[in-house]
């Protein structure tokens, strides 16, 4: 348990630790006009004015957009879009891993903010033989 409370402080430090290199949130980061204004919005230092509102807009999307993911993938009879491992990771870490999975690659940032997360989800999150 206290491994879990570890790895969950150590993602949100490294979430911080990317916001504060980054640039101050907007307002029209708001209007997610791809993947780049989502971590905008999820990366934003605490320091920032708009940092409150910035991440609950990041964890409100994230998670309205991995649930309606998940009922679609579970309408599925097979090839399924993505396997959680279980335990799931905490929503910072998955948010935490998120970040590091869009910041690795620059193209990314162009996607659309919900096709973000469903490529995240795919590419993190396989599903093995049979699921």
């Amino acid at each position: 348990m206290r491994t879990r409370a570890w790895v969950s402080a150590l993602a949100l430090y490294a979430t911080l630790c990317v916001g504060s290199a980054r640039a101050a949130v907007t307002e029209d980061n708001f209007n997610l006009h791809n993947t780049g204004d989502l971590i905008a919005l999820c990366s934003a230092a605490q320091s920032d004015p708009l940092y409150t509102a910035a991440t609950n807009f990041c964890h409100g999307f994230a998670v309205g957009v991995f649930r309606v993911l998940q009922e679609e993938d579970a309408a599925r009879r097979s090839n399924h879009l993505f396997c959680l491992p279980n335990p799931p990771p905490t929503r910072s870490e998955a948010v935490a891993s998120f970040t590091q999975w869009v910041n690795a690659k620059a193209d990314r940032m162009a996607l659309p903010a919900a096709d973000g997360i469903a490529a995240f989800l795919a590419d993190q999150y396989k599903c093995t033989r049979g699921r």
